[in-house]
């Protein structure tokens, strides 16, 4: 069974938009749950998300009343999953919910308990590829292994990585994609699945969007790299 967790913050103009993707890339054989964690949102996200799900439906409403982080909503998610496979990916419409069906199919070819499928963006503008080769590069250098594209969507691994090496150890903010990576390196395997990336038309972005966010993100991130590089 797959739980995919949606963290929404602040995402009130993209909700009628990802529930219509999400509800056109579910398979018809699909048995899941797709969990729509507002993480403590200051708009009427929440509002939303409960005016376009139905009764009976793979949808489920996790409402966290204080934003204490991107991390923290995909936590909060994954604590409430009962899915044996779990994946996250984002709100803001920018990725397309079916590149997680697409992962979990890669993931079903192989048996392997510690392998994690992860998007790998194609297609991107060169000042946003740019940005990420930096980061990567700096992670990669500092911590003594090779990742790439740490903040592409969707990720996707079974319950027992999880339960190995994530539960009660990440971070809640946005260095949660790095530590997971990290963790897949040391105990797992990483496959990829080719994914667009799509510009944001609603909505303010959060992460590395505008050239404030950007830096905010890079310090934090840069920050987070020092700090396991002198653990590790």
């Amino acid at each position: 069974m797959l739980s995919i967790i949606i963290p929404c913050y602040n995402e009130a103009a993209n909700i009628p938009y990802l529930i219509r993707a999400c509800k056109k890339a579910i398979p018809t054989e699909f048995s899941g749950e797709i969990l729509l964690v507002d993480n403590g949102s200051t708009d009427d996200t929440l509002d939303m998300i409960k005016q376009h799900i139905e009764p009976n439906s793979p949808f489920r409403v996790i409402a966290i009343p204080q934003n204490k982080g991107y991390g923290h909503g995909i936590l909060t998610g994954l604590q409430e999953a009962s899915g044996t496979v779990l994946a996250w990916t984002h709100a803001d419409c920018q990725t397309d919910p079916a590149d997680v069906f697409r992962a979990y199919a890669e993931y079903l070819q192989h048996n392997d308990p510690m392998l994690i499928i992860k998007g790998h963006r194609v297609g991107r503008r060169y000042s946003e590829w740019f940005f990420s080769a930096m980061m990567q590069i700096i992670a990669s250098i500092c911590l003594q292994t090779t990742l790439s594209d740490i903040n592409a969507q969707p990720k996707l691994c079974s319950r027992h990585f999880y339960e190995t090496a994530i539960q009660g150890s990440a971070p809640d903010d946005f260095s949660l994609d790095l530590y997971f990576l990290l963790q897949a390196k040391r105990y797992g395997t990483i496959g990829t699945i080719p994914v667009s990336f799509h510009e944001r038309t609603r909505g303010e972005a959060k992460g590395g969007g505008s050239f404030r966010t950007r830096l905010r993100l890079i310090h934090r991130t840069l920050s987070y790299i020092i700090q396991l590089a002198r653990t590790t």
